[in-house]
C-alpha cells in the first residue's frame, strides 16, 4: 500500500474508534442511570458497565501499549468481575482516558510502520492488524452497548448510528 494509503487507513481507523464508536458508547452511558448501567439480563450476561470497562482495558492494552508502548498492565478478569455500581462519572473518566490515549497514540503513529511487527500484546502481530483488530473489537462491543441501551429503555436513544460524529 502507498504511504498515502497507509495514512488514510490509519486516519480512518482513528476516527472510527475515537470519535464515532466511542461517541456511541458515551451517548449510551450518559443516557442511562447507574442502576441501568449495571443491570444484567441474567447471571451469565455482562452489564453495560462491564463492557465499558472492557473497552477501556482492551484499548489501553492494544493501542496504548501494543502500538504506543505505554507499559500498561491489564486485569481483564476484573473488567468482567466488577458488579458495580461504579458511578457513571468514574466509568466515563476511565473510558475517556483510554480513548484519549488511543487518539494520541494513533495521531502520532508513523503510518509507514503499519506492516512492522510487534509482540507487545503477547504474540507477534503487525501494527496494522493490531489497530484493525481493536477497531473491530470496539465496534462489536459498542453495538452490544447500543442494543442493551435500547432494551433497557425504549426511546432512550434514537438514531445513535446516524447522529454520532464520524470525526
Amino acid at each position: 500500500m502507498s504511504d498515502a494509503g497507509n495514512r488514510l487507513l490509519l486516519d480512518t481507523a482513528r476516527k472510527r474508534l475515537v470519535a464515532h464508536q466511542a461517541g456511541q458508547v458515551r451517548t449510551c452511558v450518559e443516557a442511562l442511570n447507574d442502576g441501568q448501567i449495571w443491570w444484567r439480563a441474567n447471571g451469565d450476561s455482562n452489564a453495560v458497565g462491564n463492557l465499558v470497562l472492557h473497552l477501556a482495558g482492551s484499548t489501553r492494552l492494544h493501542i496504548g501499549h501494543g502500538v504506543g508502548d505505554s507499559g500498561y498492565r491489564r486485569d481483564r478478569e476484573a473488567e468482567f468481575a466488577e458488579q458495580g455500581p461504579v458511578p457513571k462519572e468514574d466509568l466515563l473518566t476511565r473510558f475517556d482516558s483510554a480513548v484519549a490515549e488511543a487518539d494520541r497514540v494513533l495521531a502520532a503513529f508513523d503510518a509507514e510502520r503499519l506492516g512492522d511487527t510487534t509482540d507487545r500484546t503477547g504474540k507477534p502481530i503487525t501494527y496494522g492488524e493490531l489497530i484493525l483488530n481493536q477497531v473491530l473489537h470496539f465496534t462489536t462491543h459498542a453495538g452490544q452497548i447500543v442494543f442493551a441501551t435500547k432494551l433497557i429503555q425504549a426511546g432512550l436513544i434514537h438514531e445513535v448510528w446516524k447522529t454520532t460524529p464520524k470525526e
